[in-house]
């Protein structure tokens, strides 16, 4: 069993994208209606955040990693996909980064699946945001130098949050170490 404590900074903005069984209806409107969205507030419903503060959920860090060894090809075939969904661990639950609200509020105009946009309001983090968390892998199989591969794709390839496809939610490495 192997433990790491990660250190990481955003080098793009965070858009945070909590799609929530309201947040979707709001998007899955039915086709023919105008797309128009008269609450201005309804960036609340895509925060992640409580009385602590803002976080990002480990599942979000997660995703990434999963991404991330997905993106290394292990010999003699294959990817390092199913070793991170098996065998790693991120912790704890919810991930704060020391801020008590939003930097900003992104907007955007995401197509429907009928070609009408819909108004979205994003909160957002500025670049240069940090934050750390513990990666528990259980199993001794893994070496340190594939660990660290695997890091630095999930962040500088895969992202976080919304609009990874667009760069958004990237983040690099800054610190690694093993306890």
């Amino acid at each position: 069993m192997q433990k790491y404590n990660v250190q990481c900074r955003f080098l793009r903005v965070y858009l945070q994208a909590r799609f929530s069984e309201e947040a979707q209806k709001s998007l899955k409107v039915k086709a023919g209606t105008k797309a128009k969205v008269e609450d201005d507030d309804s960036w609340k419903k895509l925060i992640y955040q409580d009385k602590k503060g803002c976080y990002i959920p480990s599942v979000q860090i997660m995703g990434a990693l999963i991404g991330g060894g997905r993106a290394i090809k292990k010999k003699p075939y294959g990817s390092f996909k199913e070793i991170v969904q098996s065998y790693f661990l991120v912790s704890p639950e919810k991930i704060y980064f020391g801020k008590k609200e939003h930097d900003f509020i992104n907007e955007s105009y995401p197509a429907r699946k009928d070609g009408q946009r819909v108004r979205l309001l994003h909160p957002a983090f500025n670049a240069g945001t940090e934050f750390n968390f513990e990666l528990l892998i259980t199993s001794d199989d893994v070496d340190e130098k594939t660990i660290e591969l695997i890091l630095e794709k999930a962040g500088l390839e895969k992202g976080i949050g919304a609009w990874r496809s667009g760069g958004y939610g990237r983040f690099e490495i800054v610190g690694c170490k093993k306890i």
